[in-house]
């Protein structure tokens, strides 16, 4: 039997004989995992239709219900960084490379893209989903960067994105991987509408009829007053947000810039909120040096450019994959599934400042860095 494709493609007909492009991520048994043959497909793909004066705007989507795409294939990663000899590393180099020039190539498309959030959309496949202009969650979304768990980074752009979100929840996001619904991630600005997954036919009637013109400007403009005008109508029950009521709380915890006294704070708390519960539960276990990163990411995201985010992210990737937490990491929770990982430091405290800052070492010179032509 044939191997189903990892991407499909297929051009829907529009009224005004116009084409709307949709890419749908399809190992659904992966939850839509991406490897370096999607990220490329999907990079072709993408340059095709921008380029494709025919086709006004583009669907992202995953097949299955269970996730929009739940992120990179770690496994992958994990073989290559095992490897022994001259290939160790190759891989995950060339993904990182690839992942990252793809997301941001994205980021510059001008047509109206449409993501549909269904499921789990994490590390990875948010950095794809975000790279959308409009950004559609259902009543099943469960987003995240859950990276502090693996002993990898929050990456591909969760730096810009982390960084400009209101305070606290970027960090928050960050350091514990917390996953956060429909609601919540509207309110974030993580995603642009909340709508039950019933409206996907709904999404479908409406780009085959709307009256889509060369103007791309006025085009998302049509596109937003449509999708708003859906979103109105959706019959699926919405899940509550829990920022409000944990704001407070959170402030308190994720005040000021030491880390340490951050997670003293967090590991006192004596409350019975799962939510909070189960991020503090994720910080404690996660990987030490991932939560110091992370207090970077924040603390200077705010001042590079989507570009230089990109650019540097890069370079901490080509680091983790170099440093024992990350395959530790995935060994214990994909691999061997043993849910104990032996990090290189026992606590965030331990951490030694030396180590962070070679995390974040570019191996690169300024002219010799690969996105310097971007």
């Amino acid at each position: 039997m044939a191997k189903a494709p990892a991407i499909l493609t297929e051009v829907l007909s529009t009224q005004c004989g116009r084409g709307i492009g949709v890419l749908t991520l399809n190992v659904p048994k992966a939850m839509n995992a991406v490897d370096l043959d999607m990220v490329n497909a999907i990079d072709e793909h993408m340059k095709a239709w921008q380029d494709d004066a025919n086709i006004v705007a583009v669907i992202m989507r995953g097949a299955g219900e269970k996730a929009f795409c739940a992120g990179g294939d770690i496994r992958k990663l994990y073989r290559s960084m095992t490897l022994k000899g001259r290939t160790q590393y190759r891989y995950a180099d060339d993904f990182f490379r690839a992942e990252y020039r793809k997301n941001y190539v994205l980021h510059q498309f001008t047509k109206p893209l449409i993501a549909w959030g269904q499921g789990f959309v994490m590390g990875g496949g948010l950095g794809l989903f975000v790279c959308a202009s409009h950004r559609i969650g259902t009543e099943s979304l469960r987003l995240a960067w859950p990276e502090v768990r693996i002993g990898l980074f929050p990456d591909v752009t969760a730096t810009w994105y982390l960084s400009h979100m209101p305070a606290p929840w970027g960090l928050w996001m960050g350091l514990t991987g917390s996953l956060m619904n429909a609601s919540e991630c509207k309110q974030l600005g993580l995603t642009h509408y909340a709508m039950g997954s019933e409206q996907w036919q709904g999404i479908l009637e409406l780009v085959t009829n709307l009256p889509w013109q060369d103007n791309i400007a006025r085009n998302h403009q049509e596109l937003r007053k449509g999708l708003q005008q859906l979103e109105q109508t959706t019959t699926s029950e919405l899940p509550d947000a829990r920022l409000e009521a944990n704001e407070e709380q959170v402030n308190k915890w994720l005040e000021g810039d030491d880390l340490v006294a951050i997670a003293k704070r967090m590991s006192a708390y004596k409350g019975g909120d799962e939510w909070l519960q189960q991020g503090i539960k994720n910080l404690q276990q996660g990987c030490p040096a991932t939560a110091h990163i992370a207090m970077e990411q924040i603390r200077r995201g705010g001042f590079m450019s989507l570009k230089e985010v990109v650019a540097w992210e890069l370079d901490i990737a080509w680091q983790s994959v170099r440093h024992p937490d990350f395959a530790e990491g995935v060994r214990a929770m994909v691999i061997d599934k043993d849910f104990k990982p032996q990090w290189q430091h026992k606590d965030i405290q331990s951490v030694p400042r030396s180590w962070v800052e070679e995390l974040l070492r570019s191996p690169w010179k300024v002219n010799e860095h690969p996105y310097v032509d971007i």
